[in-house]
């Protein structure tokens, strides 16, 4: 096939290489992530559990672009803490989200398959996208009359962020090369909602 239908992964080191890897990059980008925060004068306070939420966070994801089926239970590990971190900050729908996916995860780890029988990795077809976008957007909509409701703190974003979460980690679940646009635009309203309510380490 061609690269255009299917991506063939490269994943030539051991899956502890890969994990002591995620581990060593995790440190050091929280690290300096909070440095940079403190330098600037973002960040006024330490929370521990923002700080495990977001070295977590940071190790799941270099797991998961080298396709190591072991980024999921570290991710449900991740997304655990910022449910608990969420709450704390009153933003409702990101605690919802994050609750949802601490358990969804394991419908990713078994849709990956093992790392050595992989699921390929292919692209969205334009009928993929208006299922999708449609069923998402209906989903921000039911969110985002949910936490205007209970009180939610920045509503209309957090709402989209849920709502893009789910979107994007199905796709990335079913290993469709385009979750990444997804991320990218659902991190764009994160960085605003997050910074907003005072958790300056996870929106940076």
């Amino acid at each position: 096939m061609s690269f255009s239908t299917t991506i063939v992964p490269r994943r030539e080191q051991g899956v502890t290489a890969n994990i002591l890897q995620g581990v060593a990059i995790g440190i050091v980008l929280t690290a300096l992530s909070y440095a940079v925060g403190l330098g600037a004068g973002w960040i006024t306070s330490l929370s521990w559990l923002e700080v495990f939420a977001v070295f977590t966070s940071y190790v799941c994801t270099f797991l998961c672009v080298l396709e190591r089926r072991i980024n999921y239970p570290i991710g449900a590990i991740s997304t655990a803490a910022y449910c608990v971190l969420f709450y704390q900050y009153g933003l409702l729908a990101s605690t919802a989200i994050n609750a949802f996916l601490a358990v969804y995860l394991v419908y990713g780890w078994l849709r990956w398959k093992s790392d050595t029988d992989t699921r390929p990795v292919t692209r969205m077809s334009f009928k993929d996208w208006v299922l999708h976008l449609v069923v998402a957007g209906t989903g921000y909509l039911i969110i985002v009359g949910l936490a205007t409701a209970f009180g939610g703190s920045l509503a209309w974003t957090d709402s989209v962020i849920f709502a893009g979460t789910v979107l994007a980690q199905f796709m990335l679940d079913n290993k469709k090369l385009e979750n990444w646009i997804i991320w990218a635009l659902v991190n764009v309203f994160a960085i605003y909602t997050y910074a907003t309510a005072g958790l300056t380490l996870v929106a940076f």
